[in-house]
């Protein structure tokens, strides 16, 4: 009795292992095409994004600063954002 309870975990060890190898290998072909993947707003230039972080502003005069809304979002989303909103002089 217990070699047979012993071998049904075993064989369900085995059963699981097989699928996490096989989710492994689905996460790293996911990881693949989506470095593969071009975002269309990361190829505007550096000004026009600085334009549409400025058009992003709370349009009711200077609030208090929230890591949740423009500027402070801006400089969360990626490096690429970080270094344009920090060098946008009107954000600050």
């Amino acid at each position: 009795q217990l070699r047979a309870s012993l071998e049904e975990v075993e064989t369900a060890i085995r059963r699981q292992q097989a699928l996490l190898s096989e989710l492994h290998r689905r996460q790293q072909e996911l990881e693949r095409r989506l470095a593969l993947v071009v975002y269309p707003v990361l190829t505007l230039p550096n000004e026009i994004v600085s334009h549409i972080f400025v058009d992003c502003l709370p349009s009711h005069g200077r609030v208090r600063p929230s890591r949740r809304t423009a500027p402070l979002l801006f400089t969360r989303i990626c490096r690429h954002w970080r270094y344009i909103a920090l060098a946008t002089c009107e954000l600050w």
